[in-house]
């Protein structure tokens, strides 16, 4: 199995320490933080950037996560797309091929949800929007659907509904089994997608009950939890996905550790978790 790491991982650090304890504990592909490569750029340059990331021959897989893009307003669009652009030249900055666009969350402050229509023309139109600036800079735009009460889009069908675009057929998807499972359609809705795995970000879930789950702080590593993560990865195995899986948690425990620490405990426990798989 390739193994990455996303940065919200091991957030305790500069982006620069990160890169560091990733390099030592053997990652050789990472998801860095849109916003720790924004506050980074400020104080270190991008070249000195890429030489780090070449000292341990590692591949940036993408920034990780270009958030609320559909929520904004049309009438302050004009920001979506300046922003668009910056976080495009930081891509090119520091050769960062893709980008991950997460469905958004939706806030009491925005009034009432919209209807599901409207919702999926707006994804269209913004994942549209978003994909023709970044297509200027030769950068892929990644979707990932997320599951959650208080979100917006999870459920195959409407995944493939939002994408079933012109133009948006191409559009790959970012799978997050944490994410995905509160769904009920299990493992087996990766064979549903109509779009490619451009990413797949592996996790697990605790055992809670449904109310108390939580989009982030309920996660722990893969194998340790109820979603049978073991499944998932044979389920991507079986569609062809022979890309990255990168691990993503929001662990207060992780994040107590010292980077180096915790960066070698996130390589020991998907090591153990590949041997899992490899049994099965």
């Amino acid at each position: 199995m390739k193994f990455a790491i996303n940065e919200n991982t091991i957030f305790q650090c500069h982006l620069s320490e990160f890169i560091d304890v990733c390099g030592v504990a053997n990652f050789k592909a990472v998801e860095i933080s849109y916003a720790k490569l924004k506050e980074e750029l400020k104080f270190v340059s991008p070249s000195d950037l890429r030489k780090k990331l070449k000292k341990y021959d590692m591949k940036v897989l993408s920034i990780n996560a270009f958030e609320d893009v559909f929520l904004v307003p049309q009438e302050g669009a004009f920001v979506l797309e300046k922003e668009a652009h910056l976080l495009a030249e930081l891509c090119r900055a520091i050769e960062s091929p893709a980008i991950v666009a997460p469905s958004s969350r939706w806030y009491q402050i925005y009034g009432n949800l919209p209807s599901k229509d409207r919702i999926t023309k707006t994804y269209q139109e913004r994942i549209t929007f978003l994909k023709n600036i970044f297509c200027s800079y030769d950068l892929e735009l990644m979707f990932e659907p997320i599951e959650f009460p208080e979100f917006v889009v999870g459920d195959t069908d409407w995944i493939n509904t939002i994408l079933d675009a012109p133009n948006l057929h191409n559009i790959p998807i970012v799978p997050d089994i944490h994410n995905l499972m509160p769904n009920g359609e299990g493992p087996e809705q990766l064979g549903k997608f109509n779009n490619p795995i451009g990413i797949f970000h592996i996790d697990d879930t605790l055992d809670l009950r449904d109310e108390d789950i939580h989009v982030a702080k309920s996660r722990c590593f893969p194998g340790d939890g109820i979603s049978n993560a073991v499944k998932w990865i044979k389920a991507a195995e079986k569609v062809g996905y022979k890309g990255y899986y990168s691990l993503e948690l929001f662990d207060d425990t992780v994040y107590a550790m010292s980077p180096l620490a915790a960066a070698k405990l996130c390589r020991q426990k998907l090591d153990i978790f590949e041997k899992l798989v490899e049994k099965l």
